[in-house]
């Protein structure tokens, strides 16, 4: 199986299990650093995540490994926050961050630039052979981005992130 496999197994396995903490499982993504497999699974509440979210997901979490144990090898698992300056991964965090101020790399340009900065409005799905669209609001107005030539949309950390 390969990691993207076995991260959406793992993420479509806990995302229900996880919303009974009272937390929104926002990602499972597994990383090598160095000679470490790190299983990080992110979580999120609108209030913010706090350190008892956090081992309250873990609480969740780790027996279902140990019993299932979808790894090969030894890995370390990490809960974490989304972080202020996040890239987004999947469907839901389109949704789940709507209204943030965003960054959209493209991989080719649009009106003569690659790089976007604006709010996030979502995701609108294709339809009728139309390819799923990116949507930000800019001060040029409201852009709407194949999914396709997306390379990444990020979170942008404002002051207001500190309220």
């Amino acid at each position: 199986m390969s990691r993207r496999e076995i991260e959406n197994e793992l993420f479509d396995a806990f995302e229900p299990l996880v919303r009974k903490a009272g937390v929104e499982l926002l990602d499972m993504e597994l990383l090598s650093e160095g000679k470490r497999t790190i299983l990080r699974a992110t979580i999120f509440r609108p209030e913010g995540v706090t350190l008892d979210d956090c081992v309250a997901a873990e609480r969740i979490i780790s027996p279902v490994l140990d019993q299932i144990d979808p790894i090969p090898g030894s890995y370390n698992l990490e809960i974490s926050s989304p972080g202020l300056e996040r890239t987004l991964r999947r469907d839901k965090e389109y949704e789940v961050f709507a209204g943030k101020p965003c960054q959209v790399n493209l991989y080719a340009p649009v009106n003569g630039k690659r790089v976007f900065r604006g709010v996030l409005a979502g995701l609108r799905p294709g339809d009728g052979g139309e390819s799923e669209k990116v949507l930000i609001s800019t001060d040029e107005g409201d852009m709407a981005f194949d999914r396709k030539n997306v390379s990444k949309v990020q979170l942008i950390y404002t002051d207001e992130d500190l309220d």
